[in-house]
């Protein structure tokens, strides 16, 4: 008989020192046991996710990456914040985010944020699409949870302007800029893309409650770059790649390699509630780079050579997830533990293990 999901999350919460045996027991005997479970592990992970990554104005952290925020980082803190069902913080991250990241003509927001001892600093006023459309999701998700107009209100001016500002028409249909400067050729028919940068179930969740753009399409145009990127040898999409046309390559201005970018493509798939998608997340388990025992690879693309290691158990829990959707192979325990890898890493942790809760439970059991 299956071990119940609550057993292998309050196993890692035991070991972490996040929760009491006896508190385990009390949980195990709940009629909502594996619910509950959930609930526990996400806010013991939110927990210390916000005591190492948050600060008490609302930034969110990239400790990997020289201390700066950035529109990623407060867009992917929104979006756990209601998944953890933090209101307070929530707003906090919210309001952060608009007063110092929304300093554009427009209702984009600035990527990148230094901290100095005079205060936060906007280092690059660009946007970067992916964190727009991160912050969009996030305040959907409020607005379902809590009710605000004024949460639903932003997010409906942000996806104006992405919609307005960052969709271009191509040969495969409407696709989105990673920003508004530096990824169109001066004659507006070549374009540099990010195919991480759709994040399916921000896509899907938006769609619902806004007609700016069809965003349906743009997330279906998504899974056609994704699927034109993957090519011999290695079937693993570049982090970037050029598009004129309908003629895709990996990008001549950045590295062809699949790396640190494309590694959450798996994850949006698998957070994604359409079936195609569900399915293409198991075609990533036995690629070459991908399947290493040490956890995923950065991979040159066209070479197929397979570089350096991507270590930290979020890039290892993407693929753990993968390989149970492929061979049912259950998700490791140990893989639930956090508290040590850096803000990137984390976050894409808490995030599959919100996306095996949610869509697939089995993979967190055990045969016993």
């Amino acid at each position: 008989m299956a071990k119940l999901l609550c057993v292998a999350v309050l196993v890692s919460m035991i070991s972490a020192g996040g929760i009491s045996p006896a508190g385990a027991s009390e949980v195990i005997g709940q009629s909502a046991r594996e619910n509950e479970a959930v609930s526990l592990w996400l806010k013991s992970a939110w927990r210390e996710y916000v005591q190492r990554f948050v600060t008490a104005e609302g930034a969110v952290i990239d400790d990997g990456n020289k201390g700066i925020s950035h529109s990623e980082s407060q867009g992917y803190g929104m979006v756990l914040a209601v998944a953890a069902d933090d209101r307070a913080l929530f707003g906090r991250i919210r309001d952060y985010t608009f007063e110092t990241l929304q300093v554009r003509k427009d209702h984009l927001f600035a990527w990148k944020v230094e901290h100095t001892d005079k205060g936060p600093n906007v280092a690059d006023s660009n946007n970067a699409t992916d964190g727009d459309l991160l912050i969009a999701w996030g305040l959907v998700e409020a607005y379902k949870s809590w009710g605000d107009n004024e949460d639903l209100n932003s997010a409906r001016l942000v996806l104006k302007d992405i919609a307005e500002k960052l969709v271009r028409d191509t040969g495969f249909g409407p696709v989105l800029l990673p920003g508004e400067s530096g990824f169109s050729s001066a004659n507006g028919k070549e374009f540099t893309l990010n195919p991480s940068y759709w994040v399916y179930p921000a896509l899907e969740a938006v769609a619902r409650f806004d007609t700016s753009a069809n965003w349906e399409e743009i997330a279906v145009v998504g899974e056609e770059v994704l699927d034109l990127s993957q090519r011999a040898p290695s079937y693993l999409p570049p982090d970037w790649v050029d598009v004129s046309g309908i003629k895709l390559d990996p990008s001549e201005k950045f590295p062809p390699e699949f790396g640190y970018n494309a590694i959450r493509i798996p994850l949006y798939l698998a957070l994604s509630a359409n079936a195609y998608r569900e399915k293409k997340v198991a075609d990533f388990a036995a690629l070459k780079g991908f399947d290493a025992p040490g956890g995923p690879h950065v991979v040159h693309v066209v070479s197929g050579e397979i570089k350096s290691v991507m270590g930290g158990k979020g890039f290892a829990a993407i693929a753990a997830l993968t390989r149970c959707m492929d061979t049912s192979e259950p998700f490791p325990p140990g893989l639930l533990r956090v508290g040590a890898d850096p803000y990137y890493s984390s976050t894409l942790q808490i995030f599959t293990v919100l996306a095996l809760a949610e869509r697939y439970p089995q993979c967190l059991s055990q045969e016993g």
